[in-house]
């Protein structure tokens, strides 16, 4: 599948798969079309360095299980969160947005640059606004490394700590790593062993036990996506919402680096059952945090997203 890209948008949007197709390797400086033109350009990067020896490994077994069509016999490889940011990513996140703040003397940068991630990941359809000279002196800073080698859920503790200044319209603050380490732990063991040493569902009387793998985990209110991105150690069935458009944003982002499973859902046909249905439109909010007439309900479970290098 390609990533998905609407008519209107369509000759304006370069194919970054077309382009590896004919020119065997990803777009760079100097070649008529800039790198950040392509939608889902930084995507390819982020799984492409998940072949490193210290990096979760996780994208090559999401495309292991999409080759198999069916899920395979072997663990999701686990991932461990740190409970603070780690200088050497959150530095470098900084200083992208200062780039953008001395460039584009925009007030909105944190913005600014989550469309611009958004877009290079391939988790949205909206362009980044920002000028060419800017986007370029991102993509010469941007660097995934710290990132993917200690992986937190950097933009949330950002978001978190610029409430005062109208990044953070929600009051939006994230649960401590740690303690969403034990709520997640605490809920799977409650389950209990599901699966026997080599993969095979156990039997309990003449009933299969589901598949723990399988196990559904819904946050109604999931932020920049912490909860989902513990649960994905042990489950691929993770569904969340949120009012805030950005945090939202944020969590499918976080999906792509950390737990593709999230940002780009297995189909039916790989699970093997039956995928929910989506809540009813009508959500029952108090008056003040109700969205405006015809305003759509964010869900990180976009099945239109398109799935890129597979």
């Amino acid at each position: 599948m390609s990533a998905t890209v609407s008519p209107e948008d369509a000759p304006s949007c370069p194919d970054i798969h077309a382009f590896v197709l004919e020119h065997e390797r990803l777009p760079r400086l100097g070649d008529e079309v800039a790198p950040w033109k392509f939608r889902g350009w930084l995507l390819y990067h982020v799984q492409i360095a998940d072949m490193h020896p210290a990096s979760s490994g996780r994208w090559g077994h999401y495309f292991r299980t999409i080759d198999a069509g069916h899920l395979l016999d072997e663990e999701i490889p686990p991932i461990r969160f740190t409970d603070g940011p780690p200088p050497q990513g959150q530095k470098m996140l900084e200083h992208c947005l200062n780039l953008i703040q001395r460039r584009d003397y925009s007030w909105s940068d944190f913005h600014h640059f989550i469309e611009w991630l958004g877009w290079g990941l391939a988790v949205s359809s909206v362009r980044p606004t920002l000028s060419e000279e800017t986007q370029e002196a991102l993509y010469r800073s941007f660097n995934l490394e710290p990132l993917l080698l200690h992986p937190h859920d950097y933009l949330g503790s950002m978001l978190a700590d610029r409430r005062s200044n109208g990044w953070n319209p929600h009051a939006f603050f994230p649960t401590p790593h740690s303690v969403v380490t034990l709520i997640v732990e605490m809920t799977f063991a409650a389950g209990g062993s599901q699966r026997d040493a080599a993969g095979e569902p156990q039997q309990q009387g003449e009933t299969q036990v589901r598949d723990p793998r399988l196990s559904t985990v819904m946050d109604p209110a999931v932020g920049t996506g912490r909860m989902l991105l513990h649960a994905s150690n042990s489950s691929y069935c993770l569904y969340g919402c949120d009012i805030d458009p950005l945090v939202v944003t944020i969590t499918k982002i976080n999906g792509a680096l950390y737990a593709p499973w999230l940002t780009f859902p297995f189909s039916e046909a790989v699970l093997g059952v039956p995928l929910p249905p989506p809540p009813p439109a009508a959500l029952p909010v108090s008056e003040n945090v109700r969205p405006q007439l015809n305003t759509p309900t964010y869900r990180i479970d976009d099945h239109g997203q398109g799935l890129l290098f597979c």
